[in-house]
């Protein structure tokens, strides 16, 4: 996966949340957004999801250009990624197996028995079988986000944004959607993630950016950023949080 931001710049009245940063990157399997609540990981993650629109400069995934001036262009361009929100998202009325078939049907274009026979092997894969038929108030946390992910996953990403996919969730379901997230990562599947879980982050990442003050504080390999930088913010921010881990 292939990422250049151009100048990019969003901001909200007075707050720059990101002022015109630029970045090129490779191929690039795994990419981890990380810094301090409010720094602007999020606001980056949904522009690049064509979600919030930029206030000046580009965006570029595998050198192709995001047209956020074209509502066309930007639905089919949200046709192509995989979202995963921290809340879930799921219709609150509809069943597990329902609620994967959904968007293959209306969006996809899908046969209804087609996106069925999908998500149940989606299902079957990530041990959800069990919970096909149920609807999401009798869920567990874990397997309400196992569930959002199974409907990322099932349209066949070119790749898949999480948002802080584990920030709703008791500690005892963490550990699970983690589990699956590397499963997909050891997959082959393409993802950027925003996480404060940064034990994850070390393991999962191929790339890091340190997002804050409204632009990219840090950036590297795993080692690089947790291990070799110099930048006295990163260094405060990890003191901070792996203080008891």
């Amino acid at each position: 996966m292939k990422l250049e931001l151009d100048q990019l710049s969003k901001h909200y009245g007075e707050l720059k949340v990101l002022d015109k940063i630029s970045l090129t990157l490779g191929d690039v399997r795994s990419l981890v957004l990380i810094g301090p609540s409010g720094g602007g990981k999020t606001t980056l993650l949904r522009l690049i999801a064509g979600l919030e629109q930029p206030d000046g400069g580009n965006i570029l995934i595998n050198d192709r250009l995001i047209e956020f001036k074209s509502e066309e262009s930007l639905r089919e361009y949200r046709k192509r990624i995989g979202m995963v929100f921290q809340s879930y998202n799921l219709f609150p009325h509809l069943t597990a197996l329902e609620n994967i078939t959904l968007p293959l049907v209306k969006v996809h274009g899908y046969k209804e028995k087609q996106a069925q026979d999908e998500a149940l092997v989606l299902l079957e894969r990530f041990n959800l079988a069990d919970q096909a038929f149920k609807k999401p108030a009798q869920l567990s946390g874990g397997q309400k986000q196992r569930i959002a992910i199974c409907r990322a996953v099932a349209i066949g990403p070119e790749f898949l944004l999480l948002d802080e996919p584990t920030s709703a969730l008791d500690p005892e379901f963490t550990s699970e959607v983690l589990d699956l997230i590397g499963e997909l990562r050891s997959e082959g599947m393409r993802l950027i993630l925003v996480t404060h879980e940064m034990g994850f982050a070390r393991q999962a990442a191929d790339y890091i950016l340190f997002v804050g003050d409204g632009g990219l504080i840090g950036q590297g390999t795993p080692e690089e950023l947790f291990v070799q930088n110099s930048d006295e913010r990163v260094s405060r921010f990890f003191n901070t949080v792996l203080k008891y881990n």
